[in-house]
């Protein structure tokens, strides 16, 4: 073909030529700005999207992973439940999951503001509750009249309010404040014997605490 086209330039004929294959010339041209045009779109439509995927690793990659966590909200809530939330959340977190306090619920010994792990169980009491355990300490004779939400006796350190600690042999409102002040900054107590971080309390204090706490 192109020998040819050649030829009849040389001779002067490619004039003629064109006028008689105008037709074929111009399906010829047409079907090669097709293909073209398929090459450019095909390149550009790869670039973007190699660019999209690029960018969507990035964001992926960048998001931070959530832990999640399981506690046991009960008690004097609206909806007493085994709530997930995320690693880092407060007692007040999980109240609010369960629908926040009843109007007989009584927060006194309650540290809104403790940090939860997983496994984790809260117990909201009721002034009633708090009330008929007052009264039944008294009659016994014990001079720790203050309610511990926990079946086996031991208070918890890591959401223990101020009168609630006080309740320790050997701790008093100071060594209380300084116990929460504690938590409150450096997060939960891991284990009991962490008690012993807190100013004011060495071993033999922790001798008498070790029995009637818990975390």
């Amino acid at each position: 073909m192109k020998e040819r086209l050649i030829a009849l330039w040389e001779s002067g004929k490619i004039q003629d030529y064109i006028k008689d294959n105008r037709e074929i010339l111009l399906k010829v041209a047409a079907a090669a700005l097709l293909v073209a045009a398929a090459f450019f779109v095909f390149v550009f439509t790869g670039d973007e999207e190699e660019s999209l995927a690029k960018e969507t690793n990035v964001v992926s990659e960048s998001e931070p992973k959530t832990t999640m966590i399981m506690v046991d909200i009960g008690g004097a809530v609206n909806d007493p439940m085994v709530a997930e939330l995320e690693e880092g959340s407060r007692v007040e977190d999980a109240i609010n999951a369960a629908g926040g306090v009843t109007e007989d619920a009584d927060l006194t010994e309650i540290n809104r503001a403790a940090f939860l792990e997983d496994g984790d169980k809260i117990l909201i009491p009721e002034k009633q509750d708090v009330a008929l355990n007052d009264i039944s300490n008294a009659t016994d004779g014990s001079a720790k009249g203050s309610y511990t939400p926990y079946s086996d006796g031991k208070i918890n350190i890591n959401t223990a309010g101020s009168e609630e600690l006080q309740m320790l042999d050997g701790v008093g409102p100071v060594t209380a404040e300084k116990i929460i002040d504690y938590r409150e900054s450096n997060g939960r107590f891991k284990d009991i014997e962490d008690i012993k971080n807190v100013s004011g309390i060495g071993e033999k204090t922790f001798e008498k605490l070790k029995d009637d706490i818990r975390t």
